[in-house]
């Protein structure tokens, strides 16, 4: 599966003068692409168009060869697409087990998948008795992104849209979402992951999306990236990015 967006623009028409795009980019659901960025760039924008959440864009977003229509509620289940926001929205008097439960029942997901989904994580995030006995009212930062994290997995999605992953989480943690994104890339089960951890977005990606200003100012595979910038470490190339486009955009 793709999504292809063309020339894709996005005004939020508030009095902000922060506009996305014109951006094209053509993002392959079976590998993980880093979309990297400074606060303000544009990335959550960008995640919002396309998981259809903000309408009323500019230019052409198509999955496949078929254009988005705005179907509201519906367009992850639809194309089987899990999400992971950087803020965490949770029913505060449940337990993380039992808001998977419940989605288990709202999405049908059979028991060997749910089982599976809950194995996985519990080691990989390294799950403790807070999981099944505390309500989220109660839980860390980094415990309420442990668990919108194995909401995106759940039901075994082809694609998954991680906003900031890491924030809040412990190191082994992140080794564990490491794994499970190189893992679900080896079955043919992507991602988007947004986030400034550059070393992290390096070590799982394929491709990368360079946002500045609301623009894309690389979109590649990390291969033509460095290819591009011999000798240089992800960090020093998007700092040369990012001072190209600030001294062109002060002349």
């Amino acid at each position: 599966m793709l999504l292809k967006l063309d020339n894709v623009t996005y005004d939020y028409a508030s009095g902000s003068d922060f506009v996305l795009g014109p951006v094209s980019l053509r993002l392959d659901t079976g590998s993980v692409t880093a979309l990297v960025g400074s606060n303000g760039s544009g990335k959550t924008t960008l995640i919002r168009v396309l998981l259809n959440e903000l309408t009323g864009y500019g230019g052409t977003y198509c999955v496949d060869d078929a254009p988005v229509k705005e179907i509201t509620g519906s367009f992850l289940n639809r194309y089987g697409i899990g999400y992971a926001p950087e803020h965490p929205v949770l029913e505060e008097r449940l337990s993380g087990m039992e808001t998977m439960q419940l989605l288990r029942e709202i999405h049908g997901t059979d028991s060997d998948t749910f089982k599976a989904t809950i194995d996985e994580c519990r080691s990989a995030f390294h799950l403790e008795e807070w999981f099944e006995t505390a309500p989220c009212r109660e839980y860390s930062q980094g415990m309420r992104k442990k668990v919108s994290l194995m909401i995106a997995l759940a039901g075994n999605p082809r694609f998954i849209v991680v906003d900031e992953p890491t924030n809040g989480l412990d190191p082994l943690a992140v080794f564990g979402l490491k794994k499970i994104l190189s893992r679900r890339c080896d079955e043919g089960r992507g991602a988007l992951v947004s986030s400034h951890m550059l070393d992290f977005t390096e070590r799982i990606s394929r491709d990368v999306v360079i946002l500045k200003h609301g623009r894309a100012v690389f979109a590649g595979t990390v291969q033509e990236l460095f290819y591009a910038h011999p000798g240089k470490r992800l960090d020093e190339i998007y700092y040369d990015l990012f001072m190209d486009t600030a001294e062109e955009a002060g002349k």
